[in-house]
């Protein structure tokens, strides 16, 4: 009797964008409207709520979780021309088509997020400016904001949508750095498209080498942790040739998990940040490849719908959530003097957020969606 054959859950790949949406942005109002666990610490508490100020531990990794979305966007971009490579039929992009479609699912909405920060930013900075002004007394966040401006530094580079390329961020929104190296991808995608063609040891091999020796050499920061990068990005485009070949299903998702556990653990224990990059893209693939072979029956359940609607909406959220739970926060510190000991503020302040997130959503990108994927097997994204 053969194994039941692997072919990628595209709606359950779209439920794990919504799962990573929403873990970067309560990750982040932990961050901004909770004391911390440190201080935590110095108090009493009941047992119930020290378990719970435990469990909010497992929202530290929004860095980690933008590792994962690297390897996602591989392989969503990848996806159109990998199952055609799989079945050994020549291939041919676009290449002004896909420009056109990226800068048209891209573009709006990152301008609307721009206007958004500089909204949220110009009232903080007149009615809550101790946050802005790196002045609360916590030497984290006042070293992260301290980067955080509208000076020419941060906008010109944003107005070419790479923000954060010469070393500040545009306002309060820092989690636009990762758009800015997925637009050198996209960038280079034809490029690399172009090597694939001529040999997978060259796009996969010869091509992560060159990052490799790129993020390695002397040089400005920016160019080099954009290489250091990239093969996650390629990872992902290396899993969706694969899974469109099809497969066994019988060791595939024990691999996966794996992968996915194995690489963060492994993660967690590096020292040098090249090693952590690369361990990221071993967790990362894991995670992507584990979505992905998700029994199609998930896909009926409550809680997958709920992760596949946050995961349609997950560039609004991920663009626009951070300049939000920064506003609330500089409020919290001008008005209370600090951050509350409770994590009902963190609790309450992401979900306002993720609510203005959705509804900017519908004012914005939805009017930028693009037809989803159809793979032969008819599964969509």
């Amino acid at each position: 009797m053969s194994s039941p054959s692997v072919f990628p859950n595209l709606r359950s790949l779209d439920a794990l964008r919504g799962l990573l949406a929403c873990y970067v942005l309560f990750g982040h109002a932990r961050w901004l409207l909770w004391a911390g666990q440190k201080a935590w610490e110095q108090v009493s508490h009941p047992l119930w709520a020290n378990l719970l100020a435990f469990a909010g531990a497992s929202l530290r990794y929004a860095h980690e979780a933008v590792m994962v979305f690297f390897v996602l966007s591989g392989y969503f971009i990848h996806l159109r021309l990998a199952q055609g490579i799989s079945g050994g039929k020549p291939v041919q992009l676009n290449t002004p088509e896909y420009a056109r479609r990226r800068v048209h699912r891209l573009l709006a909405p990152y301008l609307f997020a721009l206007g958004l920060t500089v909204a949220c930013d110009l009232a903080g900075r007149h009615f809550f400016p101790t946050l802005y002004l790196a002045r609360t007394g916590d030497a984290f966040l006042d070293g992260n904001f301290l980067r955080k401006d509208f000076s020419w530094a941060a906008v010109l580079p944003a107005g070419l949508v790479l923000p954060g390329a010469m070393g500040k961020d545009f306002g309060s929104n820092g989690p636009l750095w990762s758009l800015a190296y997925e637009v050198v991808y996209y960038a280079l995608y034809p490029l690399w498209l172009l090597a694939r063609r001529v040999s997978p040891w060259l796009a996969y091999g010869m091509v992560p080498a060159l990052c490799l020796g790129l993020a390695l050499a002397p040089g400005p920061v920016w160019p080099r942790a954009v290489a250091a990068h990239y093969p996650l990005w390629l990872a992902g485009a290396a899993l969706a040739e694969w899974m469109t070949r099809g497969g066994s299903l019988a060791w595939t998702r024990s691999l996966a998990v794996l992968l996915a556990g194995g690489g963060f653990v492994a993660y967690q224990l590096a020292a040098h940040p090249l090693a952590r990059i690369w361990l990221a893209l071993l967790y990362g693939v894991g995670l992507v490849w584990l979505f992905a072979l998700a029994p199609p029956p998930w896909a009926r359940t409550a809680g997958h719908r709920v992760l596949e609607f946050l995961g349609l909406r997950g560039y609004t959220i991920y663009i626009c959530h951070f300049p939000l739970l920064a506003l609330m926060s500089a409020a919290v510190f001008q008005l209370l003097g600090g951050r509350p000991l409770g994590g009902w503020l963190a609790v309450g302040g992401g979900l306002l957020a993720l609510g203005v997130c959705l509804a900017s959503f519908h004012i914005c990108e939805r009017h930028f969606l693009h037809a989803r994927i159809r793979l032969a097997r008819g599964n969509e994204t």
